[in-house]
């Protein structure tokens, strides 16, 4: 069995950070599942819109919270609970200071070895 490529072009970390999305019409809480520089994988209990830029607020522990932008690029259900799904968004970033990319860039840079 050959093993598979990985075809992204920056590694991805995990992640437990809190982060709320705020979008014309809400605000929606969700949680960071992992991460790279340039995109977000977040889970979250409410459906996000497919098009459009969304603010996030990203509250990473011991630092003070990041604001960016990014853009919904795919949404899918990734758990069904009693009270209704859990939805996974992978958004794409599309506006972040250089200060908080460093940030992501080094968080990344410290999980390398942490993936079991």
């Amino acid at each position: 069995m050959s093993e598979q490529t990985e075809r992204r072009e920056y590694p991805r970390a995990k992640a437990k950070w809190p982060v709320t999305l705020i979008t014309p019409e809400a605000q929606i809480e969700g949680e960071i599942e992992n991460f790279t520089p340039k995109g977000l994988f977040v889970s979250c209990s409410e459906v996000m819109p497919s098009e459009g830029i969304v603010r996030l607020v990203i509250k990473l522990p011991g630092r003070p919270t990041m604001n960016v932008a990014g853009k919904v690029i795919w949404s899918t259900i990734i758990d069904t609970v009693e009270s209704g799904a859990m939805l996974g968004v992978g958004i794409q970033l599309t506006e972040i200071s250089e200060s908080d990319l460093k940030v992501l860039q080094e968080a990344v840079a410290e999980r390398q070895g942490d993936e079991d």
